[in-house]
């Protein structure tokens, strides 16, 4: 059975797919005018709160990769380990493992932080900035796995 999407799931694939400039991170094509072909694709599952919300968990990808990925976990796996770096996605790996339960204003500072990113995001774009903008989370919540020195990203 899926998981249901809210509005804290919205707000996040808005912020994975803007993060690349609607570009999908596998295959390179860009969709800007075709947004509902570009996909919020999670590394570990969305059922693991730990790591739901976490921006080295999730990768633009269109409809063709996404599936292609979610039916090969060794290909995904390194693809990941490209994109992030080996040891940044092995924390993510562990992490997803961490059992937590969220609490109400724990989502909604998540909620409003993940806003925030986004506006600021939007704004860069209206300036002219192009190519990868990175976002964080509530350093709470993202302190578990950040990028490791000489890694890439």
């Amino acid at each position: 059975m899926a998981l249901k999407r809210d509005k804290f799931d919205a707000v996040f694939s808005a912020l994975v797919r803007e993060r690349t400039d609607w570009q999908c991170d596998y295959c390179g094509r860009y969709f800007h005018h075709e947004h509902a072909k570009l996909h919020c694709s999670h590394f570990k599952s969305r059922r693991h709160k730990a790591t739901r919300y976490h921006p080295y968990n999730a990768f633009a990808h269109c409809v063709g990769c996404h599936r292609k990925l979610g039916e090969d976990p060794f290909e995904f796996t390194m693809h990941a380990n490209i994109t992030y770096g080996e040891m940044t996605i092995d924390r993510v790996a562990h992490l997803a493992n961490v059992p937590i339960k969220l609490k109400q204003w724990q989502l909604d500072e998540i909620y409003q932080h993940m806003k925030g990113q986004l506006a600021i995001m939007r704004q860069k774009r209206l300036d002219g900035f192009t190519g990868r903008i990175e976002f964080t989370l509530p350093d709470w919540y993202q302190d578990g796995v950040k990028l490791k020195m000489g890694e890439a990203a």
